[in-house]
């Protein structure tokens, strides 16, 4: 490089930087000449790039009229914790990350995955409370996170659960804001007690543009992805995204395995999403129409047991006489590390469409209406059981849910106050069907006339919200936050089991798992909140919030509320959440160029919990207790460069439960199972332009501390037994390409490699009873691989 080169260096990163800041002003202002009082009073405000830089935008002007994601400067104000993750943090997740795996880098957010794509469902914990399916043993039921898309809710309001599959692209996703705690009643759904999450996709933009990508990477992963938006054409502007993928698991079948696999020796997986989304922008206001289609498809294996055991082989045992059936031991030490017995076949798709309303009515007041319909339908298609001959060697679950619902509140600005109040009205119907059967002699069933256990019941569910809540402006650097609102739930349920298998309620009447006849509960909750900020000097602001939220318990498993649980003992569950902190925020001043950093304690008591266990036959355990979480997050980012954007997050955590009875004995005190008791995570993002190309090598690292296993013995945590702790190095190398041409703005090559060192660890494990690997295993350690050392080339056209 000559001598002169950093001169011209400078002058182009300069360049660079005021064309893209004349983007985004002219995509604001030409949207500020039309409607400029609508800037003025909306509740949202725009994204700005240089606010949040890399944090929340770093593709085209993604300036919209009512994004969802806060600026630094919002957060800084709040009352509340939050955070913004963007395209930064979640690219750091990898080109096949799905919606689970693209939260791994906020903190206090827990990531348990058993597949390298979005494919494959996951469980996502925030502050030690979960939600969604992955493949952990003995988690309480994790339905307490309220996950949204483009701030519609996607959890099903029977059952409180959201399935990672659902959000699959990453491409799709312009950033995501994650709330701790129940957060404000404004922006409270049915399941907020652990916090919520808001994917928010690419939004319409003022100028027109494209982009069409395709990776390739480890385990031969496939990905092609687009977008398309018109622009502004007589105040109409619209988007058209989508993203299909393949690819392997890291984890293979063992060769020589008899126990059936329909793909072989490889674990596949399919997905795909497509998103449109079409506003319509008016004097005093905005419409919108959003359309959203998801669906993910993988391959699941059996968990591996760490060490062998006499009598555990690859091809199972024999479900008759215990005896194993011959041939290599199965473990991770004799096996081999990513190689996993086959299981099942497990679907998850969504679709969804809705409505967004908002339009200035005067005296400083403005109207927000959201509706929206959303179908949700899982399918696990179980092909293989360990227990060779056993009567339910297949499963056939296959359960939907429907759900529409209308959202509509007001925000009034007055003097010292900004008034919101109005409410919703949700409607859903759950359907629990799921079947257990073996196709194979002596029985010879199938999933219509199942012979094990099986059910097939609805659970109606109208929720009904009112709140309230005055942000009370007492002096430009005080705010007090006081909120309220009212719940009411009405629950019917319908045992439909007998009219879906009339034949197996004759001959396996047994087998039925609806004990129950119809019924119904009305259930209600007033939830009181409120939420303090004080900025004592210009950047830094203390904020203490106090906060409860309330849901129904998790319908669905066989032996649950209503179909073994009669409804007049179920009960709503309940938590409170305590936080404290400051925040500081620094605009530009020497080193610090949009700096945030932010750090809380917390405490949250979820009480009054229904805890389904599992068991591997089918067998649901009803344990209940009250569980407590505390801890600390902390996080910083900041370009203190021009070329340099750093992020970093720490959280340390406990979890316990101060009750836990499961029908025979009471354990509380004991920890919270797949929680770690630390998580930190740091990076460094760089920015050169070397012969007019951009270059951006990028290094993070992530670490996982220690977290409490379950005990299949004793059906509950263990008290002392822990996974290890393991932390994982990052590296990449992503490019922009001018192309020097009319409509052709640059190509992006971008090379990332995860899991450097290729670290071997487990992503979880558990104590095992024996009852799935034989009567050998029991007491020994299973678990499952996490992701090996992986590698993707992605290149990205941008028009």
């Amino acid at each position: 490089m000559s001598a002169c080169t950093p001169r011209w260096h400078v002058l182009a990163i300069a360049l660079a930087a005021a064309l893209s800041y004349s983007a985004v002003a002219s995509a604001q202002d030409n949207t500020a000449h039309h409607h400029k009082k609508h800037h003025k009073h909306h509740k949202h405000q725009a994204v700005n790039v240089g606010e949040v830089s890399s944090n929340a935008v770093t593709q085209s002007a993604y300036a919209g009229h009512t994004p969802l994601l806060p600026s630094q400067k919002k957060i800084f104000r709040s009352g509340i914790s939050s955070k913004v993750l963007g395209r930064a943090e979640i690219e750091a997740a990898g080109p096949a990350a799905g919606g689970a795996q693209m939260l791994s880098y906020a903190p206090g957010v827990n990531v348990l995955a058993s597949y390298g794509t979005g494919a494959a469902k996951a469980q996502i914990s925030i502050d030690g409370i979960k939600q969604g399916w992955g493949n952990p043993k003995g988690s309480e039921a994790a339905h307490s996170i309220a996950v949204e898309f483009d701030g519609i809710p996607m959890n099903n309001p029977a059952t409180g659960l959201w399935q990672s599959p659902q959000v699959n692209q990453s491409s799709l996703i312009q950033g995501i804001h994650v709330t701790y705690g129940p957060g404000n009643p404004e922006n409270r759904w049915y399941n907020n007690i652990g916090g919520s999450i808001d994917f928010v996709p690419l939004q319409p933009t003022a100028k027109p543009g494209a982009s069409v990508g395709i990776r390739y990477g480890s385990y031969d992963f496939k990905n092609i992805h687009f977008d398309l938006r018109t622009g502004n054409v007589d105040g109409f502007s619209a988007i058209l995204a989508g993203g299909v993928s393949s690819g392997n698991s890291f984890l293979g079948v063992p060769a020589g395995t008899t126990l059936y696999s329909p793909s072989g020796v490889v674990l596949p997986s399919h997905s795909y999403a497509w998103f449109l989304k079409i506003r319509k922008t008016f004097h005093t206001g905005d419409d919108s129409f959003g359309a959203y289609l998801a669906s993910g498809s993988a391959y699941k294996p059996y968990d591996i047991p760490l060490s062998p055991a006499s009598g555990t082989t690859i091809n199972g045992y024999d479900y008759k006489t215990g005896k194993p059936i011959p041939g290599p031991l199965y473990s991770e030490q004799t096996s081999g590390f990513y190689n996993a017995a086959p299981y099942k076949i497990d679907s998850n798709s969504t679709w969804m469409f809705y409505n967004k309303l908002n339009v200035d009515i005067g005296t400083k007041t403005w109207l927000h209406n959201d509706i929206w319909y959303r179908y949700g339908h899982r399918l696990h298609n179980r092909y293989a059981s360990f227990a060779v001959g056993a009567p339910n060697t297949n499963e056939y679950n296959d359960p939907h849910s429907e759900t529409y619902g209308d959202k509509l509140w007001f925000d009034t600005r007055l003097p010292y106050n900004k008034l919101a109040f109005g409410g919703y009205f949700i409607k859903a119907r759950d359907n629990s069907k799921n079947a257990f059967f073996s196709s194979y002699p002596p029985y010879n069933a199938n999933r219509f006339v199942p012979n094990d256990k099986y059910r097939s019941d609805f659970l109606d569910v109208t929720n009904l919200s009112a709140f309230f809540q005055d942000k009370i402006h007492i002096a430009h650097t005080f705010d007090i936050t006081p909120g309220v609102r009212v719940e009411q739930w009405q629950l019917n349920y319908t045992p439909y089991t007998t009219e879906t298998f009339p034949e197996s309620t004759v001959l396996y009447p047994k087998g039925n798992e609806s004990k129950l006849p119809a019924d119904s509960r009305s259930l209600n909750a007033v939830e009181p909140s409120v939420n303090i900020s004080w900025r004592p000097i210009q950047h830094l602001a203390l904020f203490a919030s106090y906060s409860e939220a309330n849901q129904i318990p998790a319908f669905g498993g066989g032996g649950g509320p209503f179909q073994k649980l009669p409804g007049n003992s179920i009960s709503l569950e309940k938590g409170q959440n305590y936080q404290a902190g400051f925040k500081v925020h620094v605009q530009h001043d020497g080193f610090l160029h949009h700096f945030l950093f932010s750090a809380n304690w917390y405490f949250t008591r979820f009480s009054d919990q229904y805890l389904p266990i599992t068991e591997a036959d089918g067998t649901v355990i009803n344990a209940f207790g009250t569980s407590d979480y505390q801890g600390v997050n902390l996080y910083a980012v900041d370009n203190p460069i021009y070329w340099l954007h750093l992020f970093g997050n720490l959280s340390l955590q406990q979890a316990h439960f101060s009750n836990y009875y499961n029908g025979k004995e009471n354990y509380s005190g004991l920890p919270v199972a797949n929680v770690p008791d630390s998580t930190f995570n740091i990076g460094a993002y760089a920015k050169s332009f070397v012969y007019g190309f951009l270059l951006e090598p990028r290094i993070w690292v992530q670490y996982t501390g220690p977290q409490a296993l379950y005990d299949s013995i004793t059906k509950s945590p263990s008290p002392t037994a822990k996974l290890p702790a393991y932390t994982l190095l990052n590296l990449a190398l992503h490019s922009k390409i001018p192309m020097h041409l009319q409509y052709f703005r640059n190509i992006a090559v971008d090379v990332d490699l995860l899991n450097v060192a290729g670290n071997r660890y487990n992503s979880y494990e558990y104590i095992s009873s024996g009852g799935t690997y034989g009567p050998n295993t029991k007491g020994d350690l299973i678990g499952l691989p996490g992701e090996p050392r992986t590698f993707y080339v992605s290149l990205t056209a941008n028009f």
